[in-house]
């Protein structure tokens, strides 16, 4: 793979002969190609330093996002889980699995519409205080559809 990171430099307008600079990511689309700033314009080493951790803090983010999509797939297709099933078919098969964690990421494996209609059916007409359902509604988090291991 080609490097994509480039280093942007521009003057600093409020000191002279001081450069400030900006980490940017090359961007083609066609015939068209221009590097877009990623970080906020530094005026020092460590100032990019830090701009360049908190990327590499969000590629890990992502990493593990892939990571937990990869796992949960394998679990939902070893359940059998399919997107056509109704939400009711699927907690059903869900709240068989013993193993807390491969409950949580086959859960979390479903698409982002099927996970809100799974905790839809789980919250509304299931009993909450004891089971499988009680483990899902401690561990439901309503912004991102997903449970928290």
């Amino acid at each position: 793979m080609a490097n994509i990171f480039e280093i942007i430099t521009q003057p600093n307008k409020d000191k002279e002969n001081n450069k400030e600079v900006r980490l940017g990511i090359r961007l083609k689309l066609s015939t068209f190609e221009t590097v877009c700033p990623v970080t906020a314009s530094c005026n020092s080493y460590p100032a990019l330093e830090s701009e360049v951790q908190v990327i590499r803090q969000n590629l890990e983010d992502a990493l593990k996002e892939a990571r937990r999509l990869f796992e949960g797939s394998s679990k939902t297709d070893q359940l059998g889980l399919r997107p056509d099933m109704k939400p009711q078919e699927i907690w059903s098969i869900l709240s068989g699995v013993s193993e807390e964690k491969d409950f949580i990421l086959a859960f979390n494996a479903l698409e982002e519409g099927k996970r809100k209609e799974v905790a839809e059916h789980v919250l509304s007409h299931c009993n909450v205080f004891s089971g499988k359902a009680a483990v899902f509604s401690s561990r439901y988090d309503d912004q991102s559809a997903l449970l928290t291991e």
